[in-house]
């Protein structure tokens, strides 16, 4: 919760380049450790089986400029500025279906380069992947045909994210709803006696960058001024750190529309605002230009009133020349 008066600035966290890490033979080179591989439509993660957390996690996309050379080629964090370039990103994925596999082979070399796999010729390696839920058979037959000619991975093993992370979470669970929010679709997965029941998933076109899509447009339909400042990477880290899902919606709008509850728990943001070379004014020059033009008004005052006496004393001697004029016509000297 924001108090009336705090301010929040928006990060514009800039990704750090993916290192390549050396690949330990000893270790795991002979007892082929699966490679465990989270291919989402948004974010890549990558990591050996028996790591806890992923080696590797970057943006599944990769942008590459015309006119450059292949090996220039941007994956993931190489892309420093993501906005300045949006327009040339390319994805592998149509909605979460991997459609596009030149891509994803590009995709998997970052990976296998990364990771530090040296092994000639191939990555003598299980594989580990993920992938759409109900994925068409063609497009499950496209990615083993890159794994096993263009990579020779002894196997590979697919499977979905969610099912996954619900059996890991509840190990003796056997039946349950599995609401799967994606980054384009969002699946309703049901679980009875411990399968998934395919024919009754339910997908919805709608994921998370259709609410950071929605976001920026709001944004900048009320803030127009601010068009380009309102940038995609804004809007998704406003609707990532500074939203909730709402269990009772009418009832949240309701609250809001209370002057109290409104104030305090507001969210107010500072874009970033770099000044003009050359407009910038210090209090002290702002104090001396104010004073100089109150004393050109005093002086210009000044001047008007001696003006206006001038006039009225000429006035006033004319008045009393005439009159002398006629007193002497009058009562002339003898």
């Amino acid at each position: 919760m924001a108090l009336a008066d705090e301010m929040f600035k928006f990060k514009d966290e800039k990704p750090v380049p993916d290192k390549i890490f050396d690949y330990p033979v000893e270790g795991l080179g002979d007892r082929k450790i699966p490679v465990v591989i989270d291919n989402g439509s948004c974010n890549c993660r990558v990591g050996w089986a028996t790591d806890e957390k992923p080696t590797m996690s970057f943006r599944n996309v990769t942008a590459k400029q015309r006119g450059k050379k292949e090996n220039e080629l941007q994956i993931g964090n190489d892309i420093s500025n993501i906005d300045v370039i949006r327009w040339i990103l390319r994805t592998q994925f149509d909605r979460n279906v991997v459609t596009l596999y030149d891509v994803q082979e590009q995709i998997f070399d970052h990976i296998f380069t990364h990771l530090g796999v040296n092994t000639e010729g191939r990555v003598d390696h299980p594989i580990v992947l993920t992938e759409a839920v109900v994925n068409p058979n063609y497009c499950r037959q496209q990615m083993s045909e890159l794994l096993f000619e263009c990579y020779h991975v002894p196997s590979v093993c697919y499977g979905v994210d969610s099912l996954f992370s619900f059996f890991h979470n509840h190990p003796k669970a056997l039946d349950g709803v599995i609401l799967d929010c994606g980054y384009q679709t969002t699946h309703v997965l049901p679980v009875l006696d411990g399968k998934l029941v395919s024919a009754n998933c339910r997908r919805i076109n709608l994921g998370g960058a259709h609410a950071d899509f929605f976001m920026q447009r709001l944004l900048q339909l009320k803030y127009p001024g601010h068009l380009a400042a309102i940038t995609l990477s804004r809007a998704e880290e406003l609707t990532r750190a500074h939203t909730f899902f709402s269990v009772d919606y009418g009832g949240e709008l309701a609250r809001w529309a209370e002057t109290e509850y409104y104030l305090k728990n507001v969210h107010r943001f500072q874009l970033p605002f770099t000044p003009q070379p050359g407009s910038q004014v210090s209090a002290e020059q702002h104090s001396q230009r104010r004073e100089q033009q109150i004393q050109r008004l005093k002086e210009a005052n000044t001047r008007r009133r001696m003006e206006k006496v001038g006039k009225q004393d000429f006035a006033g001697v004319r008045l009393l020349l005439r009159h002398w004029c006629i007193q002497s016509e009058k009562n002339p000297l003898e």
